[in-house]
């Protein structure tokens, strides 16, 4: 090697530079990771369980192991940059650079071997390059000389019990505390990644490995800390790889975000669900895969490991949707997945035979045995099993014959998990169509499963997933039912809401209510079995959506046909009158059962007949028909009017002229209605044989016109209620009404008959309350197109409210209860739209009006906060040619300012002042077009004063509890006499009180 490099600098340069390269980046924190990999390979070479030891001696590093010791083609390994001396695929390295990782934390290293051993040292390189007259070139100085190139014997031995001992001089920056931390952290993993060590020491704390071998091929591995704390895994080998899941509580759990592992821990980020440990070629650091690596075969086998995992637990194999953590993790997940949706694993129901006979019903139902059969359909009950010796662990479950498989004819068995939490293997009894079988039971003794606990496996059905449907939240009640008709279903096990999210990764059908519901419709099953369904069907429907879902149920009829929906059928005839009711279907009675009505199935009561939407459908095609004309009439008196459906208004029934009209077209004679309605509203009014045959109560009842109509919907989906102005009304909301419930016909009021309109809707405490929804429609329109007197609702103000005293007129001729629930219809002083900001300016400008100077400011307040905030564009407005000033005096634009610094009202008549408040005073401004005081006046003070501070003088302690802080910032400037000379719009001079400047204020000193 000298003649090498003293023959060719280059030779010298490259050794240097590949050495450094690999201690600077490609080996850096891998000195315990590397040193264990030879480790594992010497223990798994001498065939013995593989020991580590790693202490901590005098500045030194040892770290001894068991298994073959150093030979010539590892000296000749360690020597040479990528070159092995390992052969066979169980040996870790391919490259023979690990070692190099030790250089990273020292250049003085001994390998000690029962068969020799050897030193590497930096210094020593240095001195055989000095004395072979090799010049070390000034840009190589801190790199070279590599020092694993040269080799030197040493007669020292490993330590008692070890094969081979690597010892480092750690160089003085290596703190050997935080180094053997760091390894402590790192040794559970090691044990984890190389199944030859059994042992690693650091230092006085101990890590051990055990293994222990399951049924269906899987083994658990469990490493135990210095502290004795245990942690387990499940492993499962397939050709290419060993898969690992933790175990907590005796169940696997899915691994947190991981790397791939090769076998050790390399850069490649991965988010499976299991631990991957391959035989995979990595690049020589073993920190990144070599391109061209067929990293999608190492998938082949991991449908087999979620088949040898207990049934309830297989769906921890699936990856959780998400973003992939790296270019292999992507590759990976896509092909585990592939693996999972393409293979017979995911265990289904069986289908049993179902006994449809009414006594097996009835037990199945009350839960009580039947005389032929303790154990109702889908029931537990207690089965035999027969063994069957398990795979190797490098056989696949796809490659076994169907006569691998041992059969049971049992039903399934319900028992409690094991010790350690694992469920039964299975709890069916026989193969749905297109299912593979699991085995009944494998061969394994209570020493091999954890806990000691075999578990049972009846004959389960293991089906490719994508050819599997899932209910969610499926139960056993309701499995043995739904089997006979869906094809293969997952078990209840895996059917929770936790589970549908792998199950969709999957491809696995859901099976949600409403696709239940349409499985069922075209069965043929006796009305027995339709109760057995409607029972186990009964705890899903827990809430309205489920129930809308499950709307389309077929049920069985008691004339032998099978209708399409609950809501439109009949479950018994309670009524005490006769009534000719020819569009309620009736269920078998043997088919009945409660669930029915939670669905909308109705008993014959007025209100669930009058509701039933067949008889909506009479009436959208024969309104007229006189057998439905009666028989709504007659029903009506016996069910609330609030319940009723508004579109029973559509029965025709004939008027005063003995022509047919719909009934919410028609009024009862004397209605109070008619008298607050135009003279040529489309209104008609009943004939009197009609009131006279079924009576004013029934024919309100259906909609015929008493008082205000209203108008419901309970999920509105547009302006569609034929309501007057409903699309501005629409456009006016922030976002669309949940529901609606609107007083009608409000455009048919006469406009002079509004105050006794206005009396009946307060009235009627179903409209009453639509006046309280300021946002409702009812209000809105209210508000803008109801006139008292010729003045808009939304003009008038409440009497109490004084915001527009003066400028406004106050509502009258209601009492205070009703005044108040008219306050959502009145003015709004919160919100200023155009129309009012037009009509405040309008009655400022009224020579008539008389506003008091408090009300005056407030409402130019008003108006600049609008125009401040964006609220109102002064460009929408007409202004009129006059504004009102401060004193109250109406004057001419031209001559009024607006007062933007308190002050000036000091000085500027106030019949020139327009006043509101000084924070939006520009606003103001804007919006009248009139010029600030402060521009059009400048205001000088005369006389020096007295500069003081506000702390200072007593004056100043007593205004500063009068002012705001921010009237009190500045200098304190006192005068005897304090005089202000004007110039511009105002002239002269004026004494004042006080005076603000820009950075002081000026205050007059009263006199005694």
């Amino acid at each position: 090697m000298l003649a090498a490099w003293r023959d060719s600098p280059t030779r010298l340069r490259e050794d240097s530079a590949g050495e450094a390269d690999l201690v600077a980046a490609g080996y850096r924190d891998r000195v315990l990771t590397e040193l264990a990999q030879n480790a594992a390979d010497a223990a798994a070479k001498a065939g013995v369980a593989g020991e580590l030891s790693v202490r901590l001696v005098d500045g030194r590093l040892h770290v001894a192991n068991t298994g073959v010791p150093l030979d010539v083609s590892g000296v000749h390994a360690l020597t040479a940059l990528r070159a092995s001396g390992k052969a066979g695929t169980e040996l870790v390295g391919r490259f023979g650079v690990g070692f190099t990782a030790v250089r990273s934390i020292g250049d003085e290293i001994e390998v000690r071997s029962t068969s020799g051993s050897i030193r590497f040292s930096r210094v020593a390189t240095l001195n055989a390059l000095h004395d072979t007259g090799i010049e070390i070139p000034d840009d190589l100085a801190t790199i070279a000389p590599p020092v694993l190139r040269l080799t030197w014997p040493v007669p020292t031995t490993p330590v008692a019990g070890a094969d081979t001992e690597v010892v480092v001089h750690l160089r003085p920056d290596i703190d050997g505390d935080a180094l053997l931390a760091a390894m402590r952290a790192e040794a559970p993993e090691l044990l984890l990644e190389l199944p030859a060590l059994h042992r690693i020491r650091i230092g006085a704390d101990e890590f051990t490995s055990a293994a222990t071998e399951l049924a269906e091929g899987l083994a658990e591995l469990t490493v135990t800390l210095p502290g004795g704390e245990h942690r387990r895994w499940w492993q499962y080998r397939t050709a290419r790889a060993r898969w690992l899941l933790p175990v907590r509580h005796g169940r696997p759990v899915a691994a947190a975000p991981d790397v791939l592992r090769a076998p050790t821990r390399s850069d490649e980020e991965l988010s499976l669900p299991a631990i991957l440990v391959a035989d995979i070629p990595m690049q020589p650091d073993r920190r990144r895969l070599l391109p061209g690596a067929r990293l999608t075969e190492i998938a082949a086998g991991y449908a087999d490991f979620a088949r040898a995992l207990p049934p309830r637990d297989r769906l921890v194999l699936v990856p959780t949707p998400g973003f992939a953590r790296s270019e292999a993790d992507a590759l990976l997940r896509e092909a585990v997945t592939t693996e999972l949706r393409t293979h017979a694993w995911l265990p289904t129901c069986p289908v049993t035979p179902v006994d449809n006979s009414a006594q097996a019903t009835a037990a199945w139902l009350t839960d009580e045995p039947t005389p032929l059969d303790a154990t109702a359909p889908g029931r537990a009950a207690d089965a035999p099993s027969s063994a069957h010796p398990g795979p190797d662990h490098g056989e696949s479950a796809h490659d076994r014959s169907a006569d691998d498989w041992s059969s049971s004819s049992a039903r399934a068995v319900d028992q409690p998990a094991t010790a350690h939490g694992h469920p039964p293997a299975g709890d069916v009894t026989s193969a749905a169509p297109g299912a593979t079988s699991r085995p009944a039971e494998r061969a394994a003794s209570s020493d091999t499963w954890p806990g000691g606990d075999v578990p049972a496996s009846p004959t389960a059905s293991d089906c490719i997933p994508t050819r599997a449907s899932v209910f969610p939240d499926l139960t056993p009640e309701l499995a043995a039912v739904l089997v006979e008709f869906t094809g293969p279903l997952v078990i209840p096990e895996l059917s929770d809401r936790a589970a549908q999210e792998k199950l969709s990764v999957l491809d696995v059908h859901r099976l949600g209510p409403a696709a239940l519901a349409d499985l069922s419709s075209g069965l043929e099953r006796e009305p027995t079995w339709w109760r057995r369904f409607y029972a186990a069907v009964e705890p899903f429907v827990v809430d309205t959506r489920t129930a809308e879902e499950f709307g389309a149920l077929a049920v069985p009829l008691a004339d032998g046909r099978l209708v399409t929906g609950p809501r439109t059928v009949v479950l018994d005839d309670q009524l005490t009158v006769a009534v000719p009711v020819h569009w309620a279907r009736l269920v078998h009675p043997d088919a009945t059962h409660a669930l029915l009505s939670r669905l909308g199935a109705r008993s014959a009561s007025a209100e669930d007949l009058l509701t039933d939407p067949g008889l909506r459908d009479l009436l959208e095609h024969d309104p007229a028909d006189p057998d439905t004309v009666d028989a709504v009439l007659r029903l009506a008196p016996f069910a609330p009017d609030e319940s009723l459906p508004s579109w029973l208004g559509l029965l025709e029934l004939p008027d005063d002229t003995g022509e047919s009209r719909p009934a919410d077209e028609l009024l009862l004679p004397g209605a109070p209605l008619a008298e607050v309605l135009e003279p040529d509203s489309p209104f008609g009014t009943v004939a009197d044989s009609v009131v006279e045959e079924y009576g004013a109560e029934a024919l309100r009842a259906i909609g015929v016109g008493w008082e205000f109509g209203v108008v419901t919907d309970p999920d509105p989906v547009g302006p569609d209620h034929d309501l007057d102005d409903e699309p501005a009304w629409w456009e006016s909301l922030s976002e669309d009404p949940r529901d609606l419930s609107a007083v009608r016909d409000l455009d048919l009021v006469d406009e002079n008959r509004w105050p006794t309109a206005l009396r009946h809707l307060l009235a009627v405490p179903r409209t009453r309350a639509l006046l309280a929804d300021r946002d409702g429609y009812t209000a809105w329109w209210l508000h803008r197109h109801a006139h008292i007197d010729g003045v808009a609702l939304g003009r008038l103000r409440h009497p109490d409210d004084d915001e527009f005293a003066g400028l406004l007129p106050a509502i009258t001729g209601f009492d205070a209860r009703d005044l108040e629930a008219l306050r959502p219809l009145l003015v709004r002083p919160d919100i200023m739209s155009a129309e009012l900001a037009e009509e405040l300016l309008d009655a400022l400008a009224d020579q008539a009006k008389t506003p008091a100077p408090e009300v005056i400011a407030r409402t130019h307040a008003r108006l600049a906060a609008a125009v401040a905030t964006g609220a109102l564009d002064p460009r929408d407005l007409d202004l009129p040619e006059q504004v009102r000033a401060l004193d109250g005096s109406v004057v001419d634009a031209g001559t009024a300012l607006v007062l933007d610094q308190p002050c000036f009202g000091l000085v500027v008549s106030a019949n020139r002042l327009v006043a509101g408040e000084t924070t939006h005073a520009e606003s103001l401004a804007t919006l009248l077009d009139l010029p600030l005081v402060s521009e059009e006046v400048t205001a000088e003070v005369l006389g020096t004063g007295t500069r003081t501070t506000w702390a200072a003088s007593p004056l100043g302690v007593v205004l500063r509890q009068l002012w705001s802080p921010a009237d009190t910032a500045g200098a304190l400037i006192l005068h005897d006499t304090l005089e202000i000379h004007l110039r511009g719009a105002v002239t002269g001079t004026v004494t004042v009180p006080w005076w603000h400047t820009r950075d002081a204020t000026h205050v007059q000193v009263p006199r005694a």
